[in-house]
């Protein structure tokens, strides 16, 4: 049965049920996390990749040479467990692991073509798993939803155990001037 298809008795069943029990914010927002990774692993499972595998291969993507620090900081994920997913990678060669030219001790990833097709792949899954995590909400709810929760991320982002962190962010390039 679709979102759209329940009937309103059920909706408020629900809902009778999660505002009685339930209607601690972090428990609602708990709740929320647990859908939306059942989605993912839904939509990419036979991918095999986990969320945070997807968040890692992005943020390798988008910043070829990162090394294992910045891509924590960049995904919010403490660097225990990023350790564990870049390795994963690793060995599944959808990235590639090397030492830092300038300092040996240091290790930057890059993605490989292997990672960048699935990377692919799961960009179009992932779009089709957003789509249903919008589904219960019009297109003026959706803008506010996320504008609501990306506020909600960036205040609050400094009370978090594994911060987002924007200095890992990739730096603008300086272009360079037109020649007419």
């Amino acid at each position: 049965m679709g979102v759209r298809d329940r009937t309103a008795e059920n909706w408020k069943k629900v809902a009778a049920v999660i505002n009685q029990f339930h209607s601690r914010p972090g428990f609602l927002l708990w709740r929320a996390h647990h859908i939306a990774a059942s989605i993912f692993s839904d939509e990419c499972g036979r991918l095999g990749i986990t969320s945070p595998q997807y968040s890692a291969l992005w943020a390798v993507k988008i910043t070829p040479g990162i090394d294992q620090n910045g891509v924590s900081r960049l995904i919010g994920h403490d660097r225990f467990t990023t350790g564990l997913v870049l390795g994963n990678l690793t060995r599944r060669r959808l990235i590639v692991r090397e030492r830092d030219a300038a300092d040996r001790r240091r290790y930057s990833f890059r993605i490989s073509p292997r990672g960048l097709a699935l990377f692919r792949r799961a960009e179009k899954l992932t779009a089709r798993g957003r789509t249903r995590l919008f589904a219960p909400f019009t297109a003026r709810e959706r803008k506010m939803f996320v504008a609501l929760l990306t506020r909600f991320v960036v205040a609050l982002n400094k009370d978090a155990r594994a911060k987002i962190d924007e200095a890992a962010l990739p730096k603008a390039r300086p272009r360079s001037p037109r020649i007419r």
